[in-house]
């Protein structure tokens, strides 16, 4: 379930990436931009709770 929510802020964080570069003439870069902050994001998260429990 945690990967399939991960999944989806991923391709929200994508497309909202999309958008922002497109008003710069980056789209693509935009896009792999804010995937990636939401990826390590994600990581990040997922050791942590790891930790926790």
């Amino acid at each position: 379930m945690r990967t399939i929510i991960s999944l989806v802020i991923i391709i929200i964080a994508s497309v909202i990436g999309f958008a922002m570069g497109a008003g710069m003439n980056e789209a693509m870069g935009g896009a792999t931009l804010f995937a990636m902050i939401a990826g390590f994001g994600c990581t990040i998260q997922a050791i942590e709770s790891k930790k926790k429990q």
